[in-house]
């Protein structure tokens, strides 16, 4: 299985999209942002930001939230969040860091792609923590009744549901499992999110979805506010309609190159596995291409044998 990380505005998106559909019109997803690019540098690209208020006239109605979406993690203990802004001052403080460099915790990158979606005003005793991931035999769901930036080690303190494969969940599996210091009001409603948050993961190939904080207001609505996920890439032939046009972003700190981007390419027009990663364009150690076993066995060598900083590229082609 081949997981790769996607941008938290397209998990929010096949959110938006799907939720519906399979919650039975029971929870939606009313708007998962706007993506803004570095397109909005040059008034003759695609994208301005007139064309994204044109596009999203919401963004003049109410406050919002701005933050980079490159795959970083800790972005609010980074000062990487705009919280509470009118659309103008987050366009200010977006167009302040877009294609700047930037340092968080010990890796150096440059900020590209800035996520701008509602703010949510809500208590927080409203927030929770849920993450869903895949292992060999079964999937896995952590859930804690407390959520938010300074939640803590949740693989210490969640509550766990594991739900082997071929096993169909119910909202009773979940209330039981996992629900039990939620107070009694939320419950039904949690449950019945959750199980459907589940339908969508499984269905459309998710590896992991973790969702921190999860809110569910007063009114009972239930709002992701952050999130992070990665999907099976192999599943594309088969999920290609309903995922639509997915970007897979770099580890951040790392440049997308253009040739990295051709063989990604030529992998999803075959059946054979093409695989190209430029660890370090700086590296003085570049491996023969080779079938999978044989380019990881070449990359474990190099580093065994203390060069794996000096190593330049991973690549691979089978079947």
């Amino acid at each position: 299985m081949s997981v790769k990380p996607i941008r938290e505005h397209t998990g929010k998106a096949l959110l938006h999209r799907w939720l519906g559909e399979y919650s039975g019109g029971k929870h939606t997803y009313a708007n998962p942002g706007v993506l803004v690019t570095p397109e909005v540098l040059d008034k003759t690209q695609g994208q301005t930001w007139d064309t994204i208020l044109e596009a999203n006239p919401w963004l003049k109605e109410q406050k919002v939230v701005a933050k980079p979406d490159q795959l970083i993690k800790r972005r609010g203990k980074a000062g990487l969040i705009a919280v509470n802004k009118t659309f103008s001052e987050a366009k200010d403080w977006v167009m302040e860091r877009m294609c700047k460099e930037q340092k968080v915790e010990t890796v150096t990158g440059q900020l590209t792609h800035f996520l701008i979606e509602p703010m949510v005003p809500h208590k927080q005793e409203e927030e929770f923590y849920i993450c869903l991931h895949s292992l060999r035999y079964y999937d896995e769901i952590l859930f804690y009744h407390e959520g938010g930036v300074d939640v803590g080690d949740v693989d210490a303190k969640a509550e766990r549901l594991q739900i082997p494969t071929g096993v169909d969940l119910t909202a009773g599996m979940v209330t039981e499992k996992l629900l039990g210091k939620v107070p009694m009001g939320k419950q039904a409603n949690l449950a019945s999110f959750v199980l459907s948050l589940y339908k969508f993961y499984k269905d459309l190939h998710f590896a992991y979805l973790e969702i921190n904080p999860l809110v569910m207001l007063e009114d009972n609505t239930v709002v992701p506010l952050d999130m992070a996920a990665k999907l099976d890439e192999t599943a594309g032939f088969l999920c290609a309609q309903r995922w639509g046009e997915v970007d897979w972003p770099p580890p951040f700190g790392r440049a997308a190159y253009p040739e990295e981007a051709l063989i990604r390419d030529m992998d999803g027009k075959t059946g054979a596995s093409l695989k190209l990663t430029i660890l370090n364009d700086r590296g003085r150690v570049w491996t023969m291409v080779a079938g999978g076993g044989a380019s990881v066995v070449y990359a474990d060598t190099v580093a065994d044998y203390g060069w794996g900083h000096e190593l330049a590229n991973y690549g691979e082609y089978s079947g």
